[in-house]
């Protein structure tokens, strides 16, 4: 057997270390299974993971329905009620008076006639056009190689008598089925096989209960080859897949939430997020670059028709009866997803070289009215409330990336002396984990080691201290939790728990945190820490966490527990994260991101208000 000296990089607390070891080839494959370094050997670092088999849950009805519920065929609210790939799912049949749901699971009763369940697969049942392809599980397309297909469909059911599994076109036409005994006692995991270039487009997933049968269902999933790749490749494939499932190609703009119709609460900095991340794929050849050139140029267009306040864009809109894009009542006109939108469509025009897109925005930020939301001492806003005219009570203040980025925009503002300020200190709100990163989705200057304009601050220091408090938190907070076993972390912006427990920002100055947010430990790795990246998707997998569709929106620390709702706002955060873990700092391969943002004069002129360059 082969053996030779090889250099080994050992990640500690204190960094990378270079240790010489002696070994043969098949245990330098051991080694490259269990732990993250990197091996160099005449030259090879080895980047790429083999290929493997996931598993992609469809629907866990403890998420759907976690508590015990009496009342047969259980009501479902679209808004809580969804599926793990963010769509929506019902009733059928003419026995649905046998269907109760208690304890995360569904029940039949054994009398009556036939009843079950149907799941989307791919949008709202409505949505005919949109459909599920199977050997395509992210939904990114590409070539056979790059493709995560489905090779088997798992229930999880037990009871007594006959249940059957089947996969539906858009027209309900059965394409695939099978059929289960259920036997008292026996084992709650059934698999099929299945060959997923057979079956063809699908749109449906059901299950069937049979007259007679008393069955309970509590899941039905897939397993899903993911292919051999690197381990940031993949972060950026299944999160890119999870923000493109909530974009509407012909509105222009992106849902909050996949599992809402479109244009009924869509987000405008979601949409430029979209944009930039989609626009970075399409550099590295992962998407068609024509295709997603048009879809950043109608998200231009319908960012151009938004009502606007002092030239600020509204963080979330809707449709009016006749089509047209307005403010979703009871939110804002803001200054910060401005800023995300705009950033966004401008390094996004950079990278696929889209003049009308960049002349578009350079119009957008020129009309921008910071004296509107600016008091006389230099403090600038959140934005301004539905009316468009009375200003919001908070201001940016603290210091952070969300303060950063508002004022980079001010300073983008042609022939306009900024006048925007910032709190020294290097400390975030709560210490929420997003708060000290998301700048760096946009420039890389916040890399730099010479203390910053506004108040004198080391960011990558400030940054690299709360990443460091939001590693311990779980460990000394939760010192027993699964989560701290695994080395989980990630306090942050989102959902505050299960769905309809609403939205939380919690961070490392709160106490007793028991839901953790999987974008904050992505964001904090792949930005602050690159070199522990790969090792922090690593810990994800193995907790059971990196789904094909996507991270989950959180998970509680027991891991028991997690919301898979696909938000539109977190997926933007964790693809472009990990496209930056991926390519920033490498000297073999272009960021185009990175080169995008230094290219651009706008963007440096943001800056200069951190730097003088």
């Amino acid at each position: 057997m082969a053996s030779r000296d090889f250099w080994v990089f050992i990640r500690g607390n204190d960094g990378w270390k270079p240790l010489k070891t002696h070994f043969s080839i098949p245990s330098a494959g051991r080694l490259l299974r269990g732990a993250a370094f990197a091996l160099l050997a005449g030259g090879l670092i080895p980047t790429a993971r083999s290929a493997e088999i996931v598993w992609q849950p469809l629907t866990e009805y403890s998420v759907s329905f976690p508590g015990d519920r009496g009342d047969a065929a259980p009501a479902i609210n679209p808004f809580d009620n969804f599926t793990h790939f963010g769509t929506d799912f019902g009733w059928m049949g003419p026995g649905q008076a046998r269907l109760d749901a208690r304890s995360g699971a569904i029940r039949t009763k054994a009398d009556g006639e036939w009843t079950g369940a149907w799941h989307s697969l791919a949008g709202l049942a409505t949505e005919a056009r949109r459909v599920f392809d199977p050997t395509d599980v992210t939904g990114l397309g590409g070539p056979p190689e790059v493709r995560a297909g489905v090779v088997a469909v798992t229930v999880d059911a037990r009871g007594q008598g006959e249940l059957r599994v089947e996969l539906a076109d858009a027209t309900k036409l059965v394409r695939w089925s099978r059929t289960m005994t259920l036997v008292p006692g026996e084992k709650t995991r059934h698999r099929f096989e299945l060959d997923a270039a057979e079956v063809g487009p699908l749109k449906f997933a059901n299950w069937v209960a049979e007259p007679g049968s008393a069955v309970e269902v509590s899941g039905i999933g897939f397993e899903v080859k993911r292919p051999a790749m690197a381990d940031e490749e993949w972060l950026l494939r299944i999160s890119l897949g999870k923000l493109r499932r909530c974009h509407d190609p012909e509105g222009g703009l992106t849902r909050d939430r996949a599992h809402l119709p479109a244009g009924v609460f869509d987000s405008v900095s979601s949409s430029g997020l979209h944009a930039l991340a989609s626009a970075a794929a399409a550099a590295e050849g992962i998407l068609d670059r024509e295709t997603v050139a048009e879809e950043i140029r109608k998200t231009t267009r319908a960012v151009l028709c938004l009502p606007k306040a002092s030239g600020f864009l509204p963080h979330f809109t809707r449709r009016d009866a006749e089509g047209r894009p307005q403010i979703h009542p009871g939110t804002e006109f803001s200054t910060i997803d401005t800023a995300i939108a705009l950033f966004s469509l401008r390094l996004a025009a950079g990278i696929l070289d889209l003049p009308e897109v960049a002349d578009a925005t350079a119009a957008l930020i020129s009309d921008l009215d910071f004296d509107a939301v600016s008091d006389s001492e230099g403090w600038i806003g959140h934005g301004f409330t539905q009316d468009g005219h009375t200003l919001l009570a908070s201001q940016w203040r603290d210091w952070g990336g969300e303060t950063a980025l508002v004022l980079a925009l001010e300073g983008m503002v042609p022939n306009r002396e900024p006048r925007g300020r910032m709190e020294p200190g290097g400390r975030v709100f709560r210490g929420v984990g997003f708060i000290a990163e998301i700048q760096s989705l946009f420039y890389p200057d916040f890399d730099r080691d010479t203390p910053d304009l506004p108040g004198g601050t080391v960011w990558p220091a400030a940054r690299r201290d709360l990443l460091d408090r939001q590693m311990r938190y779980p460990r000394e907070q939760w010192p027993d939790s699964a989560a701290a076993r695994f080395r989980l972390f990630g306090l942050s912006g989102g959902e505050a728990g299960m769905p309809g427990d609403g939205y939380t920002a919690n961070g490392v100055d709160v106490p007793g945190i028991r839901w953790l947010h999987p974008h904050a430990m992505v964001m904090g790795l792949a930005l602050s820490d690159r070199g522990g990246l790969s090792e922090g998707i690593r810990r994800l997998g193995e907790a059971g966490l990196l789904f094909p569709q996507g991270l989950p929106e959180n998970f509680e620390i027991g891991l028991q527990l997690h919301n898979p709702m696909q938000g539109s706002l977190n997926a933007g955060f964790e693809a472009i994260a990990a496209y930056h873990g991926w390519r920033r700092g490498r000297t073999d391969v272009a960021n185009v991101i990175d080169e995008a943002c230094r290219r651009d004069p706008m963007m440096r002129a943001g800056i200069r208000r951190f730097w003088a360059e």
